[in-house]
């Protein structure tokens, strides 16, 4: 087909049926209907010819769903998304929180394990101070007047020697101005010499295999007499010329002449002893661990304390 605006060389023109007229004159406002429209320039319209599209002038908005399901090494538009933190399992938190629950406990009980022995240790002890205090007061009988008394060093039908140990059975007790007689030999004399005034015993049964005890407290004039009184009655006991005697036949039907082991130590102006005996009046010897255990409780522990504590002197 040729366009409208180009024409043919003159021709004669030749008349048709006026039925062919009609059919071409519609045949061919079918075709023009069919094609695409002409441009301006009065030039066909190219079917394989298209408008250019213009460039883009807008951008799609990110939603934050996208972002999210966007690759994070993408890098899109120059945006990175932040690391997320990965909490951990269940059942990992609740193992280190009782960790550290149980931690915490065992620290508080042996915070208050500590603070109790150190009270306990404490109150034996004394306040801070006690021991020099105590020297002082106990030191000498000038200052230290009054006489012992049976219930000071013996208070009750047993006696602790310490916290937590098993108590001794008091059987009897006794008070005396004559110190020699709870001696033997040569040290009665050695007693009245150094001005001895006063002896406190008691005679006991031991927990350990029912030894017999006789504890015993003796008064001096202060606490030089106390050590020269220690030093000769080492000397007499060694030498077998005197010694402490056990408290008759109360304490068990022990008798004083029986082999019995002594044990003595100056506490200030006073000087305490013990008479350890089997009861079945065999010896004592000096390896026997149960005299020594005695030893301990008496003459270092329970008689030294009883005497700290009953004469300090509040200022």
């Amino acid at each position: 087909m040729r366009t409208p605006h180009r024409h043919a060389s003159p021709r004669r023109p030749v008349s048709l049926p006026a039925p062919l007229t009609d059919w071409l004159l519609v045949t061919a406002r079918g075709v023009l209907a069919a094609s695409p429209p002409v441009r301006s320039l009065g030039i066909l319209a190219d079917p394989r010819r298209r408008r250019p599209r213009r460039a883009e002038t807008t951008q799609r908005l990110w939603t934050p769903a996208d972002i999210r399901g966007a690759d994070a090494g993408s890098g899109l538009y120059g945006w990175q998304p932040a690391p997320t933190a990965r909490r951990l399992p269940a059942q990992p938190q609740q193992a280190l929180q009782l960790l550290l629950s149980g931690l915490g406990a065992l620290i508080v009980t042996s915070i208050v394990v500590l603070t109790a022995f150190f009270v306990i240790a404490e109150e034996r002890r004394g306040p801070a101070g006690g021991s020099s205090a105590a020297a002082d007061t106990i030191g000498s009988r000038a200052v230290d007047a009054a006489p012992l008394t049976r219930l000071e060093i013996f208070p009750g039908p047993e006696i602790q020697p310490g916290f937590g140990t098993t108590p001794y059975r008091v059987s009897l007790t006794h008070v005396d101005t004559d110190c020699a007689l709870g001696t033997t030999g040569e040290l009665g004399v050695v007693l009245r010499e150094n001005g001895c005034s006063q002896v406190v015993r008691a005679a006991l049964v031991a927990p350990y295999g029912d030894y017999r005890v006789t504890a015993g407290v003796l008064n001096l004039p202060d606490a030089a007499a106390a050590a020269v009184v220690s030093d000769d009655t080492e000397a007499l006991v060694e030498s077998g010329r005197g010694s402490f005697v056990a408290l008759g036949a109360a304490s068990g039907g022990v008798a004083g002449t029986s082999p019995v082991q002594v044990g003595w130590h100056p506490v200030g102006h006073y000087l305490v002893y013990c008479v350890i005996a089997r009861p079945d009046g065999g010896l004592v010897t000096d390896d026997d661990p149960h005299a020594a255990r005695i030893t301990e409780d008496l003459v270092q522990g329970y008689l030294t304390d009883q005497i700290t504590s009953t004469r300090r002197i509040d200022p």
